[in-house]
C-alpha cells in the first residue's frame, strides 16, 4: 500500500511522521510505503515571516530542510521529482514534473494557498507583502526606510492565509513607529463592513484600532492601485493615499489544485472526518479544504494532522473507527511589539480572546523555537 502526501508544509509533515509510527510494523516490513511530495527541499515556518518583515529575525531563522524534519522511514521527493503537476483521482495516480507517474492507495492533499496579487491591476506593483520570505524582507527594508507618512494596511478579498495577520501588522507596526518617534497616519481597509470576518474577533480588533487612533474605512473592496500616484480605489468610487501599502493580497488554490480541477476553488472536504467529499481515499487538510467558518492557519493544519492521521489508520486497519475534527482553531494576536492576545475558537465554542500581555507574547516567541522540534517532528 502506498500512501502519499502532496505537499511538505505544516500539516503534511506531522501526517507524514504520525503515519510511520502510527503504522510502524507495516511499514517496517514494506506493506506500507508513506511518501512525501513536494517541489521546494526547504520547510519554511511561514508565521516567522511577520517577524522577518518587523526586523525581530533573520529569515533563515524560520528555515529548515525538509528531510531533517521527516522520520527517516518517510521516502521525500523535492525539485522535478516532487512538484505534483496533475492528480487524476479517477484512476488513483498523479504525476510529477520529471515526467513518473505515481499510483496511490491513499492521497492527503495538504498543498495551502497561494497570495496571487496579480488578480487586483496596479496591486502587485504598488503594495509590500508579507505571505512570502522575498516578500517579507522587501517589506522590512521598505519600513526601515520610511521616513513617515500615511501607512495603509489592508485585506483584498476573504479567505485568506491567517486572519489575524493583518492585525498583528498593524498593531506591531503601528508601535514600532511611535517608539522610533516616526509621524505616521495609519489606515486600515478591509473589504467587508467589519474589521475581521468573525464578528466577535472584529469587535475586539476594532476596539484595539480604537485605542490606538488608527482610522478605519470598512467595506473598502480594492478594485485598484496606481502606483504612480500612490492611491488605491474602490469598486464604490473611494480614494486612498498612501506612503508605505501593506496588504493581504488575494489567495488562490496551489496550481495543481486548479489544472487538476480538484475545487472551486477549494477543494470540497467533509469539515469532520477530513475526506473529500468526492473520492473516499483523499484526505484534505489546511489551507485547501474548503470547509466554512474555519480559518486558514497553521494551528488548523496541525489540528486537521492529527485527525487526518487517525482516519487513514482506521482505513488501513478497516476499524470504521473515524474520528472527527471539532473545528478547533489557536492563534495569538500581537497587540504590540512587546504583548500579544491568544484566541481559541472551534466549531461549537465561539472566539475566545484574551487580554494582552507580555506572557503571550513570550509564548508566542516560545512557540517559534518549539515548532521545529516538537511540532513538525510530532512530538507533541
Amino acid at each position: 500500500m502506498r500512501i502519499i502526501i502532496v505537499g511538505g508544509g505544516s500539516g503534511g509533515t506531522i501526517v507524514a511522521n504520525k503515519l510511520v509510527r502510527g503504522l510502524s510494523t507495516d511499514v517496517d516490513r514494506g506493506n506500507i510505503e508513506v511518501v512525501v511530495l513536494d517541489k521546494s527541499a526547504k520547510h519554511e515556518y511561514q508565521p516567522g515571516y511577520l517577524f522577518v518583515a518587523l526586523g525581530e529575525e533573520e529569515p533563515e531563522h524560520f528555515v529548515r530542510n525538509e528531510r531533517d524534519l521527516l522520520d527517516e522511514k518517510v521516502k521525500f521527493y523535492s525539485g522535478p521529482q516532487g512538484e505534483v503537476v496533475n492528480i487524476i483521482p479517477n484512476e488513483n495516480k498523479l504525476k510529477t514534473a520529471d515526467g513518473k507517474e505515481w499510483q496511490y492507495d491513499i492521497l492527503v492533499l495538504a498543498t495551502g494557498s497561494v497570495p496571487d496579487a496579480s488578480q487586483i491591476p496596479g496591486l502587485k506593483e504598488s503594495a509590500y507583502f508579507f505571505y512570502t520570505m522575498p516578500d517579507a524582507i522587501k517589506l522590512r527594508d521598505a519600513i526601515n526606510n520610511f521616513k513617515g507618512g500615511k501607512v495603509v494596511v489592508s485585506v483584498t478579498s476573504l479567505p485568506y492565509k491567517c486572519p489575524v495577520a493583518q492585525y498583528e501588522m498593524l498593531f506591531a507596526l503601528h508601535d514600532r513607529f511611535k517608539k522610533e518617534n516616526k509621524n505616521a497616519e495609519f489606515i486600515y481597509l478591509f473589504p467587508i463592513d467589519a474589521t475581521h470576518q468573525h464578528p466577535m474577533v472584529s469587535k475586539v480588533g476594532e476596539s484595539w484600532m480604537n485605542e490606538k487612533g488608527i482610522k478605519i474605512m470598512k467595506s473598502f473592496v480594492i478594485e485598484s492601485v496606481d502606483p504612480n500616484n500612490r492611491i488605491i480605489k474602490s469598486k464604490d468610487g473611494r480614494t486612498v493615499n498612501y506612503d508605505l501599502f501593506i496588504n493581504i493580497p488575494p489567495h488562490r488554490p496551489s496550481d495543481v489544485i486548479i489544472k487538476s480541477n480538484l475545487g472551486n476553488p477549494w477543494i470540497p472536504t467533509d469539515p469532520y472526518t477530513l475526506k473529500s467529499k468526492q473520492y473516499p481515499n483523499i484526505y484534505v487538510l489546511g489551507d485547501t479544504t474548503d470547509i466554512p467558518n474555519v480559518a486558514k492557519a497553521g494551528s488548523v493544519a496541525e489540528y486537521e494532522a492529527a485527525v487526518v492521521t487517525k482516519n487513514i489508520i482506521a482505513d488501513v486497519r478497516k476499524t470504521n473507527n473515524y474520528y472527527k475534527y471539532d473545528g478547533s482553531a489557536f492563534c495569538f494576536i500581537m497587540h504590540s511589539l512587546d504583548k500579544a492576545g491568544y484566541l481559541y475558537m472551534n466549531y461549537s465554542t465561539p472566539p475566545f480572546i484574551s487580554m494582552p500581555s507580555k506572557y503571550a507574547k513570550w509564548v508566542k516567541l516560545l512557540y517559534n523555537e518549539l515548532y521545529w522540534s516538537m511540532s513538525e517532528k510530532a512530538e507533541i
